[in-house]
Parts: structure tokens; C-alpha cells; sequence
């Protein structure tokens, strides 16, 4: 049970206001989140290792190789001739200004 004090305190940092039976329900709610939080402290962990998964699959992974080749070469045959070179050299495509 909170007293009327932590309340009130509790009313102003949420920065809520309750009739006196609101509040009288509110209390009683608080009082058994508290009470269940309590519980919650008597259970006995202390030789209990930390939960990674849910479930007990192994996750298997596969090797990080790069099995797609370079496609650079294929994707600037398309570039204008003028700005071939720039765009082979950087790596990326010289487009026209558009301002809408």
C-alpha cells in the first residue's frame, strides 16, 4: 500500500491529478504492482547462467565469401564516351543537374 504522501508525490511528477476515490484505486494498484515486484525479488538465481534464445536451435552460419564478381566493368558500357574514364575512375555515374 503507498501512503497518501508518496501519492501525492507520484500525482505531481506525473504531473496528474485524481478525485480521492480515483486515487483510492490507484493506490490499491500500485500497492499490488509493488507487491508482485517483491515476489519477484525472493526468487532464487543465483547459479543461473543469462538466456541468449528462447528456443535451443543452433544457428548455423555460412562463410562470408563473395561469390558475385565484379560488375563494374558491365555496368558503365552504357555511359556516354565523353564521361567513360570520370565514371570508370570513381566508380559512379555523372548525371545532368535536374532542379524541378
Amino acid at each position: 500500500m503507498i501512503s497518501d504522501i508518496e501519492q501525492k508525490k507520484l500525482q505531481k511528477l506525473a504531473r496528474l491529478s485524481f478525485s480521492n476515490d480515483e486515487a483510492k484505486i490507484l493506490s490499491d494498484k500500485l500497492g499490488n504492482i509493488l507487491g508482485m515486484i517483491n515476489q519477484i525479488h525472493e526468487v532464487e538465481c543465483e547459479n543461473i547462467e543469462p538466456l541468449r534464445s528462447v528456443s535451443e536451435i543452433y544457428q548455423r552460419m555460412r562463410p562470408d565469401i563473395v561469390d558475385v564478381p565484379d560488375l563494374s566493368e558491365d555496368l558503365f558500357k552504357n555511359v556516354p564516351s565523353s564521361q567513360a574514364d570520370l565514371a570508370r575512375e570513381i566508380k559512379c555515374f555523372v548525371v545532368p543537374k535536374v532542379v524541378e
